[in-house]
């Protein structure tokens, strides 16, 4: 196979695989807390850009968060019109007990690789990733 066919496989079980394990976050609403722990605070239109979403359907999910007290909404302190969103306390922890779950999951399904083999998968997904980072963003249509 190629590896882009590897690649697509390799994310297609991974997401199936997190998925079938007893999840205290949806996929998407990890998505956003992570994003928001690495963000710091930002708007929800940014938040909506960076996650390819519809600002309707990031402002569902953004009030479902909230009604479940994982973030707060607060002014803007440069526009006071606007309001930025953070993590709560209980935010932090939801995405740290769901980041937990998933690194132990997959070590879980690895244990049976030997020790050089895991830190050379380590390695090569640490470069991959670096890679994907430093990528060139597409333009934006319009």
């Amino acid at each position: 196979m190629q590896l882009s066919e590897e690649l697509a496989r390799t994310f297609q079980a991974m997401g199936r695989f997190l998925h079938e394990r007893e999840a205290s976050l949806s996929r998407s609403d990890f998505g956003v807390l992570l994003r928001l722990a690495d963000t710091g605070c930002t708007r929800s239109r940014d938040l909506a850009a960076a996650e390819g979403l519809d600002p309707s359907t990031m402002s569902r999910r953004l009030a479902s968060l909230e009604e479940r007290g994982f973030i707060r909404r607060s002014p803007d302190p440069d526009d006071r019109r606007a309001q930025v969103l953070s993590l709560t306390d209980a935010g932090e922890d939801a995405l740290r007990t769901e980041r937990r779950r998933r690194v132990g999951s997959v070590t879980d399904a690895l244990a049976d690789w030997p020790p050089e083999e895991q830190e050379e998968l380590a390695r090569l997904l640490g470069r991959l990733a670096d890679s994907l980072e430093a990528a060139p963003r597409p333009r934006s249509p319009g």
